[in-house]
Order: C-alpha cells, then sequence, then structure tokens
C-alpha cells in the first residue's frame, strides 16, 4: 500500500505544527513497513504564480494555494499516480482533490484538525474588512472537504459528532488524535529553579486565550511565582502581544521567543506546571490541543478549561487541574498548584507521562492509522470481488 501525504504549505515550513502531524504519521507508517511520500502543494504551485506576484497579493497566495489549483491541477495528476490512498492535510488540500475526484483512483482521507470555519469567524470579528474572503473561502473549501471527501480523520470526539451532523456516515471517519515523541518530550525531574514558575507554549491567535494567563498573573501579585510566555515570532502581531505582556505582568513575566525543539523541550522541563488557556468557543470545542500530549509527555502537571475534550482525560487521570474558562478561573486553579507541593504535583506529572505513553506516543497512533488504512484497502478489494 502507498500513500501521499500532502500539505499545502511549502516545504520551508517543516516546523508548523500542522505539518508536525502530517511528517510524524509519515514517518510511523514507513517503520510499520508501508510506502509513505510528502508532497508540499506550496512548492508546487510556486513555480506557476511566480515571487513577481507576491508584493501585490500578499502571502495568502502561498498559505492558501488551493484557490489556484483549478488553474494548474491537471499538471499533478501524473504524481498521483500509483498512490493507494491521498492523505489531504486539511480542508484547504481535500478541496481541490475532490473536485477532480474522477481524474485519479486513490480514496482522498481529509484530516480534520479542528472547525476552520469556527476559527475564522473568530478572525473575522477582529477584522472583518481583512478577512471576509478568507471567510468565505473556507466555507467553500470545508462544505466540499466534508462532503465529498472518502474518509475523514479527526482529533477530538466532538469534531466526529460534528461531522455526523453534517450527514457523514459513521464509518468513513476516524478518530486519530495528535501524537508525541515521547522519547524527545521526557521528564527530567522537579523543578530547581526555586521560583515556581507557570509557562504557555504556543501561537497567539485569539483562540489560543492568553489574555486569562496575563490577567491571571495580575491578580497573583502576592505570590512568588513566574509566568513564562514562549513561542514569540518576529511578527508585528506577536510583538504587539510582548508589549501587552510586558506592560502588565512587568517582571513577573519571562518572555522567551521562538526556539528549537530541543531548547523549547528543555524550558518545559524546567517548570512547575504547563498551562493551556483556550477559551469557551466553537473553534476549541471541537478542537484536540497539540501541546496536550507533549505536556503530558514530559511529566509536568497541566491546567486546562473545562471546554475541549483535554478536559476529559486531566479530571479521568488525575494529572493536572481543570478550571472554568476564565481569567479569575485560571488564577485560582495556579493558586492551587502553588499550594499543593512537589511531592503530589510530581504523582500528577507521573500519571500524565503514562497516558501519553498509553495514548498519545505517536507509534500508538500511528498504528491505530496504519490498522484503519489497512480496513480501507480490505475493503476496496472486497468491493471489487
Amino acid at each position: 500500500m502507498k500513500v501521499l501525504f500532502v500539505s499545502r504549505t511549502q516545504s520551508a515550513q517543516k516546523d508548523l505544527a500542522y505539518n508536525h502531524r502530517l511528517l510524524m504519521l509519515q514517518q510511523g507508517l514507513q517503520r510499520l513497513g508501508m510506502k509513505a511520500d510528502f508532497l508540499y502543494l506550496g512548492d508546487w504551485i510556486r513555480p506557476y504564480v511566480g515571487d513577481w506576484i507576491r508584493p501585490y497579493v500578499g502571502d495568502w497566495i502561498y498559505r492558501t494555494p488551493p484557490i489556484l489549483f483549478p488553474l494548474q491541477f491537471s499538471s499533478l495528476l501524473p504524481r498521483l499516480r500509483g498512490y493507494d490512498v491521498i492523505h489531504a492535510g486539511n480542508p484547504y488540500v481535500a478541496f481541490p482533490f475532490c473536485l477532480f475526484r474522477r481524474h485519479f483512483q486513490a480514496p482522498v482521507v481529509h484530516d480534520m484538525h479542528g472547525d476552520v470555519i469556527s476559527e475564522m469567524l473568530l478572525m473575522w470579528k477582529l477584522n472583518k474588512f481583512r478577512n471576509t474572503f478568507h471567510l468565505l473561502e473556507f466555507l467553500l473549501e470545508q462544505r466540499v472537504a466534508i462532503h465529498h471527501s472518502d474518509y475523514h480523520l479527526v482529533v477530538s470526539r466532538p469534531l466526529q459528532e460534528l461531522l455526523l451532523a453534517h450527514g457523514v456516515p459513521r464509518k468513513k471517519i476516524r478518530l486519530i488524535r495528535n501524537g508525541v515523541d515521547t522519547e524527545m518530550f521526557r521528564p527530567v525531574g522537579v523543578s530547581q529553579n526555586g521560583t515556581f514558575t507557570v509557562c504557555y507554549a504556543g501561537a497567539y491567535q485569539a483562540w489560543q486565550g492568553v489574555d486569562f494567563l496575563i490577567e491571571a498573573g495580575q491578580m497573583l501579585q502576592d505570590l512568588d511565582i513566574k509566568l513564562k510566555f514562549m513561542g514569540f515570532r518576529e511578527t508585528q502581531y506577536d510583538r504587539k502581544w510582548k508589549e501587552k505582556i510586558k506592560e502588565r505582568l512587568g517582571s513577573k513575566a519571562e518572555l522567551v521567543d521562538y526556539l528549537p525543539l530541543q531548547e523549547l523541550i528543555r524550558h518545559l522541563q524546567a517548570a512547575d506546571i504547563l498551562v493551556t488557556c483556550r477559551p469557551h468557543h466553537p473553534a476549541n470545542v471541537v478542537s484536540f490541543s497539540t501541546k496536550f500530549g507533549e505536556y503530558l509527555a514530559l511529566g509536568k502537571p497541566v491546567l486546562v478549561t473545562d471546554v475541549e475534550e483535554t478536559a476529559q482525560f486531566v479530571s479521568k487521570y488525575h494529572c493536572g487541574l481543570v478550571y472554568h474558562p476564565s481569567a479569575s478561573g485560571l488564577a485560582e486553579a495556579i493558586r492551587q498548584a502553588y499550594n499543593m507541593g512537589s511531592s503530589r504535583l510530581r504523582v500528577m506529572g507521573e500519571r500524565g507521562r503514562r497516558v501519553a505513553e498509553t495514548t498519545f506516543a505517536w507509534e500508538v497512533v500511528s498504528q491505530e492509522y496504519y490498522d484503519f488504512l489497512t480496513s480501507i484497502k480490505s475493503s476496496s478489494i472486497q468491493s471489487i470481488q
């Protein structure tokens, strides 16, 4: 069996969380003996566009190349020969493959990481003029991907329910969660910094809820704690976030720019607790944070809002604390963790590590996907017979 993984980005963007999932699934299948290749559509479409157009259209044309696929898709068709499955990395990728579905034989597996419409609606409210076109684009692409892909992968059960509500048959949906490299993300013991450190690592989009952590820090001036914010990139958007955090929290906050993975892990290993701050929003209800499995694998207690499915894991396995999605809720959770003592926190972290090893390790996730693809192949053979 031969699988083609397709990303909408360029190969220069391998470090994106989106690409990381696809690459790890690809490598997992290869370890299990299945042939799997990778195609970056950003690299493929670029020669047809040319750098000359970039000053006129901005970077969006490279972030969402599917808009141009109908113009040049015929040149890609020879590349698809010989593959048994096309793994479309998200709705933007599944969209053109669904449009040209009759021109190749391989079934299209739509990898749905979240509800891009809900995410875009949140961004649209922040800037309606700039994001109206993208909202209309995403509405079209996700609708086509949902109704015309052959199979769907989802990262959470609420996302599975969303597809069922759209009329997708249950047999065409498979839950394949975001995984973690448990060898790379591993515990090194308790923090020795002296100051109790609460760490957030990730991006700063509106649906991440980082404002909760900023406001919680302002409410906890009486505690000897440090709030570490990680992952800032060299963009105007992130620079504004850094300025806001410095203004609100001063020396109580430590700001760390985007780092290579090994350095990021060392920072996370040195923290006392790790936090996600996602607010209640449809985009978050159906998502499943990539960093959750990584946090657990590090053997650290996690603080999560009672919004996405991660809260159910924390409650079931007692590997952290669940809080109401608000600044006051997060402040109370941090205070509770601060007063627990290192031994109780260590036990929580050990429980989380076990969950990471048995549920979120890429070896486990890849085997689940391998089994699903094998079942697809078997079903195809039986239907032919």
